[in-house]
């Protein structure tokens, strides 16, 4: 099990990268919450209907909570936020709302910190790692024999 990746050439002629090469994300299905029901449902006592009706729940409480301008949590996963876009104004007393525009929710995973070493003032170094990708590993479609592990 690995993540797929191509390599692509970046197109936009404004960017001063424009013309070079970058690694790109290569999906190789979808999954749905049927399937995800499904799985859960084997790994726990929950049956797959019963976790088809939580998430449908779970995703009718997340936009509640966003839709009155909370953060929702869900340990293990990360936060949800609403986000968007604005048109600049030169007084704060013109701002409103019909300047809002390209709402969306912005998903924050959970991370946690791995310690690589200590400072001489004691203090830790290391990196931080998604929850969701500890552990990846990263292949090309192009040379699927090449890996490397994410930690």
């Amino acid at each position: 099990m690995s993540i797929k990746f191509r390599a692509t050439r970046l197109g936009m002629p404004l960017s001063h990268n424009y013309g070079k090469w970058y690694a790109k994300m290569v999906p190789i299905g979808n999954i749905t919450s049927e399937q995800l029901a499904e799985e859960v449902s084997h790994l726990s006592t929950v049956t797959r209907s019963d976790m088809l009706a939580v998430l449908w729940a779970l995703a009718a409480v997340i936009r509640r909570h966003l839709l009155n301008s909370e953060i929702v949590h869900v340990d293990g996963l990360g936060s949800f936020r609403i986000g968007f876009r604005s048109r600049a104004k030169d007084r704060p007393e013109e701002v409103s709302a019909d300047d809002i525009y390209g709402l969306r929710v912005v998903m924050t995973p959970d991370r946690k910190f791995q310690q690589t070493g200590v400072t001489e003032r004691n203090g830790r170094t290391g990196y931080f790692t998604g929850e969701l990708v500890r552990g990846a590993e990263l292949s090309s479609v192009n040379a699927p024999t090449i890996k490397q592990t994410y930690r």
